[in-house]
């Protein structure tokens, strides 16, 4: 009853109830949960103090999720010992975090054949250098964030050891340099998320032309991509794709070229998705500097909702373009309002009308709406 107590409170909080008595003096340690963040709260030699405590006295139970924080510097080799301890204790859950690397991070092999790993969310700003065995045989979530890929080979072989993986998620990993090619194939993958533009990857892709991407989605329900386009990725076999949402923070006007056809490729292969939001300007600015693809976009067959990020155009050839190809539209989303100086009425720019508003259109939500603009429309 008092280890249910315990889990109840911070891991931080747990620790300071050894004080009270001999009986509550390691009682902590057999905790099913830890989570452990160097900080202002847990200086440096009390975290490496009291993480070898946890790992040396916890009792015979499993541990069922390890998180902590760490300032690696020299100490590359205490992380290794910690993480081999770990998955012993037939870890489900493992969260790590190492920041100010000085010398390589080896991590064990034994954390590449766990079987009873699910949740995995690495965060190691330095080489992710994998052994040639790999097998997550139940690892369900994935999240890398910030590791640079050492080659294509061992890449290659990361992506293909996940047979249940069902949620993946890459922030700011670094594959510019080296990797050229690289295919995602994960059976029960469901949840995809793209996340880059950070300051290392963006200085790193200026004299590179990034990574070639190709994600087999057989049973793919949801894509996330926010970034820049440093990298091409293309989505194949995506039938079953339920959602999509493609945000661009940011562009270079000396990439915007081949933004704009890595933008083509991947609508491509996204153009099964039933729910899509994306960011307007991705086609007001970028598909203008390739406007033969305006042509060229994919049929939407399956939309039903639409979702713009930014102000929208509504009188623009590239968000014309794109209604003409959702024929099944049936709601349309502005959450940053619509330009107020158009007259559509007047100037007909809706001409000839989308097939959509003939036929499906049930709903149209404009957020963030100013102005006195009218559109006459009778169907």
């Amino acid at each position: 009853m008092l280890l249910e107590i315990l889990s109840l409170l911070p891991t931080k909080d747990a620790i300071r109830t050894s004080i009270l008595s001999k009986r509550w003096e390691h009682m902590w340690t057999s905790l099913p949960h830890f989570q452990f963040d160097e900080g202002p709260l847990l200086q440096r030699y009390l975290l490496v103090n009291v993480v070898d405590r946890a790992l040396l006295l916890h009792g015979p139970a499993n541990i069922e999720a390890f998180g902590f924080s760490f300032i690696v510097l020299g100490d590359s080799h205490r992380v290794n010992a910690w993480i081999s301890a770990i998955v012993k204790w037939n870890v489900e859950e493992l969260s790590i975090s190492l920041q100010i690397i000085d010398e390589p991070v080896l991590l064990p092999d034994s954390l590449f054949t766990s079987a009873t790993l699910v949740v995995l969310d690495l965060d190691m700003p330095c080489v992710f250098k994998v052994p040639r065995t790999i097998c997550f045989s139940s690892l369900k979530c994935l999240s890398l964030k910030s590791v640079v890929f050492p080659d294509d080979c061992l890449t290659q072989q990361l992506f293909s050891g996940f047979p249940v993986l069902e949620d993946l998620s890459l922030t700011d990993c670094n594959w510019t340099n080296i990797i050229k090619f690289v295919s995602i194939y994960t059976p029960k993958l469901l949840i995809l998320t793209m996340i880059e533009g950070g300051v290392e990857v963006v200085r790193a892709s200026k004299s590179s032309d990034g990574c070639q991407m190709m994600v087999f989605g057989d049973n793919l329900k949801q894509f996330n991509y926010k970034g820049e386009f440093l990298n091409e990725c293309c989505i194949c076999n995506s039938s079953s794709l339920n959602e999509a949402k493609i945000r661009v923070v940011d562009y270079s006007s000396k990439r915007l070229r081949r933004t704009a056809y890595r933008l083509y490729k991947l609508l491509r292969g996204l153009s099964t998705v039933k729910h899509l939001t994306i960011s307007y300007y991705i086609f007001e600015v970028v598909l203008d500097d390739a406007p033969e693809l305006l042509a060229q976009l994919p049929l939407f067959n399956d939309l039903i909702t639409l979702e713009f990020e930014g102000s929208v155009n509504i009188g623009s050839k590239p968000f014309l373009s794109m209604l003409h190809n959702c024929p099944c539209l049936q709601t349309l989303i502005f959450l940053e309002g619509i330009e107020e100086s158009l007259n559509v009425a007047k100037d007909g720019d809706l001409e000839p009308l989308p097939p959509c508003f003939l036929s499906r259109m049930k709903e149209i939500e404009v957020y963030e709406f100013y102005g006195d603009l009218r559109i006459t429309y009778m169907h």
